[in-house]
């Protein structure tokens, strides 16, 4: 992405110590022909040049070189969102082309490894070959955990690689990594925010304490979700947890701090009635989904509200692809669409009036884009 700058950087670091081109040429043995070639940009020094150039000007030869081996957040989350959109339009391996062309310019810039890892993850199943696609995912994870000093990147990025195991079918394998039990919250962010309260800093106490909230909100309710999945065996308790996650999301307006939290609920509540052979259940279940997706706000983002009116900022610095989803509008609307026609437990449904116009309308709204060029058409 950067070019080396030495010819600009040169020329500044030798005129700020106020010597000549004939002065430099002399310090390092040189002619003052090579020298003037070098600030024209006809030439480079000799790689054995570099390190008594560095010395003379009191620099490194990275900054002499104008080499930028990391990218700033702000640029990693823009580039991500670039790759996404591009990954779902167009052709995956030409797209990864590019990407892999970056990750080897910045091999050491670890949490754009883990973000490149991220948008793997989020659309390997558009490659024709996906599961080379999730190796390169452990690959890359692979390099953060061993190299990187930062523990919140390298506990991200064994997440993610727990996800490409999941994925992968290799159970026993995420359990040796991520652990076969679930740890004790020791709830630090409390000793935190009264630390905070010692030092008469109340705005982040709230901050802290709030952040913690939402948190733990959002991963409750989550949680319950996903246990959905399993509790449609008993009619009595999965009523009850439809019931009491319902009244969470509405007290909490969880479809204004995370609508895909509440979408999830609904497809998942809708599944669990199928199972259950309750196709009115079922239906009133994904029309609720359908209203969901009918009031949708692209970009769709994490966010707070009137409630949880701190924790934007937090959001912004915090969650690897800012508040935003890190899968592009057009796949998110297609994903949707996706759940509803292709989900074998949905086919008794297909010929219901109610089911068909859902459909229907859904398809109308996000208008689908044509196919990939690596897609077949049917």
């Amino acid at each position: 992405m950067n070019e080396f700058r030495f010819s600009d950087n040169f020329t500044l670091m030798r005129k700020k110590l106020g010597m000549t081109q004939g002065d430099v040429a002399t310090y390092i043995g040189v002619s003052s022909a090579a020298v003037s070639k070098w600030e024209r940009g006809l030439s480079y020094p000799d790689l054995s040049l570099l390190p008594k150039l560095a010395s003379l000007f009191d620099t490194t030869i990275d900054k002499l070189l104008g080499y930028e081996p990391h990218l700033t957040t702000a640029t990693i989350m823009e580039l991500y969102q670039t790759f996404s959109k591009r990954l779902s339009e167009e052709n995956f391996e030409m797209v990864q082309k590019d990407i892999e062309n970056m990750v080897k310019e910045y091999y050491s810039c670890y949490p754009f490894l883990v973000r490149i890892a991220q948008l793997y993850l989020n659309h390997y199943f558009y490659s024709k070959k996906p599961q080379l696609v999730l190796n390169r995912i452990v690959e890359l994870c692979e390099r953060v955990v061993a190299l990187s000093d930062d523990h919140k990147l390298i506990q991200e990025a064994q997440i993610i690689y727990a996800s490409a195991l999941l994925i992968m079918n290799k159970p026993q394998e995420l359990l040796k990594r991520v652990g076969y039990d679930i740890p004790i919250q020791f709830g630090v962010e409390k000793l935190i925010a009264r630390a905070y309260a010692m030092l008469s800093d109340i705005n982040k106490v709230k901050e802290t304490l709030q952040i913690s909230a939402f948190q733990h909100l959002l991963s409750m309710v989550s949680s319950e979700i996903e246990l959905l999945k399993y509790a449609s065996d008993n009619q009595n308790l999965f009523d009850e947890m439809i019931n009491r996650i319902e009244k969470v999301i509405d007290i909490y307006n969880i479809e204004k701090l995370n609508s895909h939290i509440k979408l999830t609920f609904y497809y998942q509540a809708s599944l669990g009635y199928m199972k259950q052979h309750r196709r009115t259940d079922a239906l009133r279940m994904l029309e609720r989904f359908y209203h969901t997706c009918k009031h949708l706000s692209f970009p769709m983002k994490i966010c707070g509200d009137d409630y949880f009116y701190i924790v934007d900022n937090w959001i912004e610095q915090n969650i690897h692809s800012g508040p935003y989803a890190p899968r592009n509008e057009q796949a998110i609307k297609d994903d949707l669409l996706n759940m509803l026609q292709k989900e074998s437990l949905f086919v008794p449904l297909h010929e219901d009036p109610k089911f068909k116009w859902m459909v229907n309308n859904l398809q109308r709204m996000f208008q689908s884009k044509p196919k990939r060029e690596n897609e077949s058409v049917s």
